[in-house]
C-alpha cells in the first residue's frame, strides 16, 4: 500500500499519524555589509541599512561601522551571528528592533555575545517617526544612558 494512502486510512479511522519532520534549518545567518569598524549594526533588511537615518547613525558612531541583516534564504555560506562577531572582532552589537531581537535570540538577549556587548534599540521605522526613541538612541550612543533599557 502506498504510504500516503495508508496515512489517509489511519486518519479516516481517527488514529493520529506521526510523521518525522526534517530539522528546522539554522535561521541565524547574516549578510554582512562592507565596513571595518568594531561596531556591528543589525537591521531587518538591506534597504533599512541604506536609509538616511542609518547613514546618520553610522556617522555618529565614527569609524566605519558594519551593517548586517538576516539572510532571507538562510544560505549556509553566510555566518551565524556568533561567527560574525568572532570573525570580524566586533566589540559592540546594536540591534534595531525588539522583534528582530526576539527572532535572533529566541528569548532573552544576552548582555555579551562572544567579545561584543549587545544592545537592543527601537527599530529604524520607529526611530524615523518617534522623537523620544531617537533621543534615547542618541543618548545611548553618546554614553549618557546605561546599556540596558
Amino acid at each position: 500500500m502506498i504510504e500516503a494512502q495508508r496515512r489517509a486510512y489511519l486518519e479516516a479511522m481517527g488514529i493520529g499519524v506521526w510523521i518525522n519532520k526534517p530539522a528546522a534549518p539554522d535561521t541565524d545567518r547574516w549578510v554582512v555589509g562592507p565596513g571595518s569598524g568594531s561596531t556591528l549594526l543589525l537591521c531587518r533588511t538591506v534597504q533599512e541599512s541604506a536609509t538616511r537615518l542609518a547613514a546618520d547613525i553610522g556617522r555618529s558612531l565614527g569609524g566605519d561601522p558594519v551593517w548586517a541583516w538576516p539572510d532571507p534564504e538562510v544560505r549556509q555560506e553566510y555566518p551565524s551571528l556568533q561567527d560574525t562577531i568572532e570573525q570580524y572582532l566586533f566589540t559592540q552589537v546594536l540591534l534595531f528592533g525588539h522583534a528582530l531581537a526576539d527572532q535572533t535570540f529566541k528569548g532573552s538577549v544576552p548582555e555579551v555575545l562572544g567579545s561584543a556587548r549587545v544592545q537592543v534599540t527601537a527599530d529604524l521605522d520607529e526611530l524615523a517617526v518617534d522623537g523620544m526613541a531617537r533621543r534615547k538612541l542618541w543618548q545611548y550612543l553618546s554614553g549618557a544612558l546605561p546599556d540596558r533599557d
